[in-house]
């Protein structure tokens, strides 16, 4: 998998900005070179290793010392006689040891290897939920620079159709069939459309830069929206079932589950400061002339035994520790309620979000052709004597306006229904090809 998404992600970069790339590419590309995903991945690496940092506490621990030192000096001791007879001291001293310690009855590493359990799962459940919430945000730049690049086209059009209306207002006006009213009306709507068009071409820009700011390099194309748009009906069609689905995978609150049973194992391991402790302990010592005592003296011997700790006063630190464990706990406990009405809520928004945005793109489909319509039977009236000079501008105003709602509600469908899959936590790899397969069109992003 790795070795198939470095080789998309240097083709892509390869053809940077020549080619035109799509949602697909993109997120190959982050998930190779993204700065945020790569972090994520490595933070979650680091996390891994907490299962095995708490089982070492119930694992032998295996300690070698080895030293060797020269002693210079002299030493006094009374002889027979009673007199003090005094004698020099030069020798070497070598000892070597190695000890063993394993853990028999330790609930302190016991609550430590679990919490090492649920840290590790933790991680996981943090990477997955950075995961998919960096394939959301990369729809969403994705499609805030297709609707950007789509609004300047848009705006150009309507600059130039107002831009033509002005002409046509001054020959009328020239020819004393028009108003100087009829000129100012055509003339403001052409500055106004102007400025739009700058505001547009801003707007392009700043998603540009929020795009390259995930991806480390935008292509010059994007594929675009097909113009062929279906909407399927949900599945399954029943809020319910994506609460229940939200409540089993969201991986947030996956991630709040572990931490709150970590705050439960954290109150079991200081509450074990009570508890006595009991080790095996086995050594092996090699030493010569070890002090003076044993001068001349090679001392080769094992130990094997057990050792028992028994704590009875710790200044009434354990039981104040106690208590502040069990506070945490507590506050886990009521931080993962207030996790899961937040992706409830967030399931709830985004279902109804989907379910919306179908009938809003149905509606504005009307509204474009209904537009289309009027903008041509304004055009037909002037001509007539029925309509005037306002009523077209109004009329082309207005196809404008619904044309760019209708692109808008197209993206923003697409964002929910990645939302909602990232919301129960099932958002993968076929959300993100479901979204692509409504792409197709190559769109040059220069101007």
């Amino acid at each position: 998998m790795a070795a198939r998404l470095a080789l998309a992600g240097l083709a892509c970069m390869a053809c940077l900005p020549a080619c035109a790339m799509d949602l697909k590419d993109t997120w190959e590309l982050l998930q190779m070179q993204g700065p945020t995903y790569r972090a994520a991945l490595h933070e979650r690496d680091a996390g891994l290793e907490n299962r095995a940092i708490g089982r070492a506490g119930l694992l032998p621990q295996i300690n070698a010392v080895a030293s060797k030192s020269r002693l210079e000096g002299t030493r006094e001791e009374p002889n027979a006689l009673g007199r003090t007879v005094e004698s020099d001291l030069d020798y070497d001293s070598e000892n070597a040891a190695v000890r063993l310690r394993q853990p028999l009855f330790n609930l302190q590493k016991l609550a430590e290897y679990r919490q090492g359990k649920q840290r590790a799962e933790y991680s996981e459940a943090i990477f997955d939920a950075k995961t998919q919430n960096a394939a959301v945000r990369l729809a969403g730049r994705y499609f805030d620079v297709l609707l950007a690049r789509e609004t300047i086209d848009l705006a150009a059009a309507k600059l130039k159709a107002f831009e033509q209306q002005v002409a046509a207002a001054q020959r009328r006006f020239d020819l004393g069939d028009g108003t100087i009213t009829d000129v100012d009306q055509a003339t403001a709507r052409r500055d106004l459309a102007q400025a739009e068009l700058i505001e547009a071409q801003d707007g392009l820009i700043v998603a540009l830069r929020l795009l390259q700011e995930m991806l480390g390099g935008v292509p010059e194309r994007l594929a675009s929206l097909r113009r062929e748009f279906p909407t399927p009906a949900l599945q399954p069609a029943s809020l319910q079932d994506w609460l229940g689905q939200a409540q089993a995978n969201n991986p947030t609150l996956r991630a709040q589950h572990h931490k709150q049973r970590e705050a439960e194992e954290e109150v079991r391991r200081v509450r074990s400061g009570h508890w006595p402790t009991l080790d095996l302990v086995l050594g092996y010592t090699d030493s010569e002339s070890d002090s003076i005592s044993t001068l001349d003296q090679q001392n080769r011997y094992a130990t094997a035994g057990v050792e028992l700790n028994m704590p009875l006063f710790a200044g009434g630190g354990v039981s104040a520790r106690v208590r502040q464990a069990v506070a945490s706990r507590e506050q886990s406990i009521e931080e993962l309620n207030a996790t899961r009405e937040e992706v409830l809520s967030a399931t709830t928004r985004h279902f109804r979000g989907v379910q919306s945005g179908q009938a809003r793109i149905r509606a504005l489909e009307k509204a474009v052709a209904s537009s289309e319509r009027a903008q041509d039977s304004a055009k037909k009236g002037f001509l007539a004597g029925s309509s005037t000079n306002l009523d077209i501008l109004n009329a082309e105003e207005q196809v404008f306006i619904a044309r760019r709602d209708l692109l808008e509600a197209k993206l923003r469908y697409l964002q929910a229904r990645l939302q909602l899959a990232e919301a129960v936590g099932l958002l993968g790899d076929d959300d993100i090809h479901q979204a692509n397969a409504y792409l197709g069109p190559e769109l040059a992003l220069t101007y």
